[in-house]
């Protein structure tokens, strides 16, 4: 019986080094792992440490040139607005006087157009063209035949069809 708690013992004592043999390892293995992590974190600790002295850097940057900036912006601004005006003044009252203009050459040319009208309506016309009658262009162009086709027919010029047809208000 003893040999077998010998045997026994010795069998405990191999697993208990074993054991701490194992919690040995995974203890350098962890604490390793640790180290690693403990340094990453070190290292964005230290990177955001720089990070926020360059943000309040650049912030006090910022902050200053909007302190200089808002003067000279108002001033180029208002600056612009004035030479905007000078250019544009004299620009819109061109286009005023070239708009007045053209409204009257308009209506001058509308009253020229109206009096050749009533001009030529008053004119007295022969009763037909080439000795044909106004009729029969009239006639034929209300049953829907074209000028083309009437001044063939009839032996006249597209011109003469079409002036019958104006004159008689049809075209």
């Amino acid at each position: 019986m003893n040999h077998t708690i010998e045997i026994a013992l010795v069998a405990l004592a191999v697993l208990v080094v074993g054991i701490i043999y194992y919690v040995v390892t995974k203890e350098s293995e962890v604490s390793s792992q640790i180290r690693s992590i403990a340094k990453a974190v070190e290292d964005l600790h230290r990177e955001l440490f720089m990070m926020d002295k360059r943000l309040k850097q650049e912030l006090e940057i910022i902050t200053s040139l909007q302190e200089s900036v808002p003067v000279s912006q108002h001033s180029l601004h208002a600056e612009l607005g004035r030479e905007v005006n000078e250019i544009s003044v004299p620009i819109l009252e061109s286009l005023g006087q070239i708009e007045g203009s053209l409204s009257a050459y308009k209506e001058k040319t509308e009253n020229r157009l109206r009096y050749l009208e009533e001009r030529i309506r008053n004119l007295s016309l022969p009763t037909s063209i080439s000795g044909l009658d106004d009729e029969k262009v009239i006639s034929r162009y209300n049953q829907g035949i074209e000028v083309d086709a009437i001044a063939k027919e009839l032996r006249l010029s597209k011109a003469e069809v079409e002036f019958v047809l104006k004159i008689n208000q049809l075209r």
